[in-house]
């Protein structure tokens, strides 16, 4: 047992207090963690590197375009990256060649399966049958920047407004021209040039005039496709000028004569030109890829046909440049202006269920702004749809240039025939080239035709 006297009892009480006050000194200088938060303290914040929150790279938008332009798919597809290079959104085309593209919309919006942006295969009719499944966007409250730069009567091919014939109920633009097209008399400027002809002809009589010139030369005048459906679009221009719109409406709806009502000026047009032997050989029966070909090679001077006939013969004869468009010739005794078959060729039209809203109406502004529009018409031979891109012209095809200034000439919406008095017509057209028949006698024949098809549809 140890016995401490009282002297060593002091120094152990030194050194007691020696250690503790060494040992209070040592917890100054380090840190000690709490075990155990206590109630009503608040705990200090961590430092914000330690604590931040990584941030997430989000994907980019991808958007989906359907289209069924065969033809046209290396420049969709390269405007498409020049779209994403500038705005970092994705374009994912997707092209449906053949048939079936239209079935395969209509199963999408059955299913609400649409893209966000698509090519609309088919005419208002189609497009209404969407409309009333509320699978596509109103797009004239969305797009007033732009909707302004196309012709105002191929805009209205795609708008509904009340008393629309399609029973469209919510009323407004619902697709937008990508391409048009129209047709007009084309001429190679070099057998005019040869023949003596200074400019196209605006009037018959100097139509008349370039014929007989171009015979003189030993050049045959003109051609097309008198053999198929291009007779009725070749005489439509004439129809309304001798005719007048609401002459031409009323007649062809069996409200008032056709004999005696100017239709005998108008089939006139073809007996005076078999009387010029303006028509190359076998024009009653020939078809247009015919006399396209013909065109292509020189071998007639003159052709009626459609923009993309621009497409054809550069096909057909990539060296034949030096040819243009003109409008068909106003006829001694018009009433009514110069009007010409056309259109809208490729619609786009917008899911209402797209997700990306903005970025896919921004792809479709982009797709029709001047820029991108003279590019698709230069690589493609189509027609743009922007009156900023035609009237530029430098990239674009003179001819090409003057099919777009002629959208402005283009009927708003085609006036049927009753029953088979177009396929009369057509064959009566064909007689009288031949010398075989009249105008009086075809004119006739339509008007019986016409009584027949307005009694059928009562």
């Amino acid at each position: 047992m140890n016995v401490f006297t009282g002297k060593e009892r002091k120094w152990g009480s030194l050194a007691l207090v020696g250690f503790i006050f060494t040992t209070l000194l040592a917890g100054c200088g380090s840190k000690v963690e709490p075990t155990k938060e206590v109630a009503g303290t608040p705990t200090p914040a961590a430092p914000a590197a330690a604590t931040a929150t990584p941030e997430v790279k989000k994907d980019p938008v991808k958007i989906v375009f359907w289209h069924y332009l065969t033809d046209r798919k290396d420049i969709l597809t390269e405007m498409s990256k020049e779209f994403t290079a500038q705005t970092g959104i994705q374009v994912d085309i997707q092209l449906f060649g053949g048939d079936g593209f239209k079935e395969k919309t209509i199963a999408a919006a059955q299913t609400n399966s649409l893209p966000d942006i698509l090519t609309l295969a088919g005419g208002p009719g189609d497009l209404a049958k969407f409309i009333e499944t509320k699978s596509v966007m109103e797009l004239g409250k969305e797009s007033t920047d732009i909707i302004g730069k196309f012709p105002e009567n191929i805009v209205k091919t795609y708008s509904y407004k009340e008393g629309n014939t399609y029973k469209v109920k919510d009323f407004g633009t619902y697709a937008l021209p990508m391409d048009t097209n129209n047709m007009q008399f084309m001429y190679n400027k070099d057998l005019f040039a040869k023949a003596g002809i200074t400019a196209p002809p605006k009037t018959w009589a100097e139509f008349l005039d370039a014929v007989d010139k171009l015979n003189a030369k030993g050049i045959a005048p003109f051609a097309t496709g008198l053999g198929s459906w291009v007779g009725t679009s070749m005489t439509e221009p004439f129809m309304y000028a001798l005719l007048g719109e609401e002459k031409l409406k009323a007649t062809k709806q069996g409200l008032e004569p056709m004999v005696g009502s100017a239709w005998e000026k108008v089939l006139g047009i073809y007996a005076e030109l078999a009387k010029h032997k303006a028509f190359a050989p076998g024009i009653s029966t020939m078809d247009l890829p015919k006399a396209e070909t013909l065109f292509a090679n020189g071998q007639v001077a003159m052709i009626f046909d459609g923009s993309w006939a621009i497409g054809a013969f550069n096909q057909t004869n990539a060296a034949f440049k030096n040819y243009d468009a003109f409008l068909p010739p106003k006829p001694d005794g018009a009433v009514g202006d110069i009007k010409i078959p056309g259109g809208v060729g490729v619609p786009l039209v917008v899911s209402q269920g797209t997700k990306h809203k903005e970025e896919t109406l921004k792809f479709m502004k982009f797709l029709l702004a001047k820029e991108q529009q003279q590019k698709y018409s230069a690589s493609s031979f189509n027609l743009p749809a922007n009156k900023e891109a035609a009237a530029a012209g430098g990239k674009l095809p003179d001819a090409l240039v003057n099919f777009a200034q002629g959208m402005t000439s283009v009927y708003d919406s085609p006036i049927a025939f009753l029953g088979d008095t177009e396929t009369v017509m057509q064959k009566g057209i064909q007689l009288i080239v031949l010398g075989q028949s009249t105008p009086e006698k075809v004119v006739k024949q339509m008007e019986d035709a016409t009584k027949k098809g307005k009694a059928a549809v009562k």
